[in-house]
């Protein structure tokens, strides 16, 4: 062989080893030592150290040289408690797919970038929650891997989005703003979801946990071939619900929790930067990375498992829109004597029946209810009391709601009901010749729904009197509790 010929030989070898080095610890290190430091205050929402982190992120973000999603890197959004609102970001950008056709599908790469931020000591010092296993751990793998997908040697076929969630820590809020601001075509086109939460421990755990890995059909297959001395943990085909993948498991995304377990300091004063294992997060990182490269390339689809076909199915639908529930109202009925300016005594009343509701968007719900009404008032002759079927029809508007273990949704309504009325009596006296059969009335409320049960304040109150003869309406405040079980 010619001495030009072995110089070049080198030369590629050299060139190739070059191209495939990968993160160091001290590239993980310097990312966690900053996130979890004091200045950052924890990283809790409406702390200025939050702000300092989506900064950073952002410029770790454009140095790699990721383009920005949707035309900003950051996604903006607010979040309501009681009376106060905070702002929130989640910070996103994008790999493109090199594949003309393939680069139209997504693999999501997420991590949470929020913390607890800090609380304030009798003497008014902060006591930060550095948060350097939960989760700057995860953001620096996030960080990196984009470092590495983003180099044009390393380009996928398939499109990949990073994302640094916020609000994980409020309830998952920012995937979950992420998942319902998506646009249809790129939603349903998600292949695969990879979320960081926690990835600092593999030496105090022994193992990396992949929950979800087998909701990607060849997901295992392609996890234990690329592992090398990874003890792989929990490879099965769950979605971790209390973390950033719930979101998009429930639009039937194959979601991997990526995890090195509990044995960490998390959520206390001690989770620091100099705990975690830095050599450990370089092996996860590089098999996550050989593990994405294989699935944003393979030519066939990246297919879900049956249960998640499912859900996608079901969610290009109307009928997982729709739910049906027992209903029970208690409370109490009384009449409103507008000639006579006075109220008469309340009485106790009921209703029981079905409940319909169809959700139009995530925030706002339609409902039908089918009901029989006893309504009631006191008076001269002892207890008013009527026989009724009434159908209320309300809109309901209040905070985004969802399906699954974690579904909270608090919302007021407003509407209509129309009311026919059939046995009515004063005491024992019979009325029914002298009450109107058809009544017309509103209904005003709020209400908490949580899993499958919905516990609302009703006021029910009719626009037309009830009787032929003289003015009289009915009024009705109840507790009504509905139970879903379709």
């Amino acid at each position: 062989m010619k001495p030009y010929q072995i110089l070049f030989i080198i030369f590629i070898f050299c060139f190739y080893n070059s191209a495939a080095q990968t993160v160091t610890a001290e590239d993980f290190k310097n990312h966690v030592d900053y996130l979890a430091s004091e200045q950052l205050e924890g990283r809790g929402l409406g702390t200025n150290g939050k702000d300092l982190a989506k900064e950073y992120i952002k410029e770790q973000f454009i140095s790699a040289g990721l383009k920005p999603f949707d035309n900003d890197y950051f996604q903006e959004f607010s979040l309501k408690f009681y009376l106060a609102r905070v702002n929130a970001t989640n910070i996103i950008g994008i790999v493109e797919g090199t594949d003309s056709v393939l680069k139209s599908e997504y693999i999501v790469i997420g991590a949470h970038y929020d913390h607890l931020g800090y609380d304030l000591s009798k003497e008014k010092e902060k006591n930060i929650y550095p948060g350097a296993d939960d989760n700057a751990s995860g953001t620096a793998a996030l960080i990196e891997l984009a470092k590495y997908f983003a180099k044009p040697e390393n380009n996928p076929k398939r499109s990949l989005i990073f994302i640094a969630f916020d609000a994980e820590e409020s309830g998952l809020r920012g995937s979950l703003h992420f998942i319902n601001n998506l646009e249809k075509d790129i939603l349903e086109n998600i292949k695969a979801m990879f979320n960081f939460d926690m990835v600092g421990m593999l030496e105090a755990n022994k193992k990396l946990e992949l929950k979800g890995i087998k909701t990607i059909e060849n997901g295992e297959e392609i996890a234990k071939k690329h592992s090398g001395d990874i003890t792989l943990f929990n490879v099965n085909s769950k979605i971790e619900e209390r973390t950033d993948t719930h979101y998009f498991g429930e639009k039937g995304i194959p979601s991997v929790h990526v995890f090195t377990g509990i044995k960490s300091p998390y959520h206390q004063y001690g989770d620091k930067a100099d705990l975690l294992d830095y050599e450990g997060m370089v092996k996860i990182n590089n098999f996550i990375a050989r593990v994405i490269t294989d699935l944003a390339n393979q030519p066939n689809d990246i297919e879900a498992i049956a249960t998640l076909k499912k859900i996608q199915k079901n969610n290009k639908t109307l009928t997982n829109r729709f739910r049906v529930g027992a209903i029970m109202n208690l409370g109490m009925g009384k009449h409103l004597y507008r000639d006579e300016f006075f109220d008469s005594k309340s009485a106790f009343a009921y209703s029981t029946g079905l409940h319909f509701n169809y959700k139009i968007t995530e925030k706002l719900h339609l409902s039908l209810e089918t009901l029989y009404d006893y309504n009631t008032g006191k008076s001269a002759n002892g207890i008013f009391k009527r026989h009724s079927f009434t159908f209320p029809l309300n809109i309901e508007f209040g905070s985004p709601t969802t399906s699954g273990k974690n579904q909270q949704r608090l919302f007021i309504f407003g509407g209509t009901y129309y009311r026919n009325n059939f046995n009515t009596k004063d005491g024992n006296i019979s009325l029914n010749e002298s009450l109107k059969q058809n009544e017309w009335g509103y209904n005003l409320g709020f209400g908490l729904e949580a899993l499958n049960t919905t516990i609302s304040i009703t006021n029910r109150g009719s626009f037309n009197s009830i009787f032929t003869n003289k003015k009289v309406y009915q009024s009705g405040t109840y507790l009504t509790i509905i139970y879903k079980f379709w």
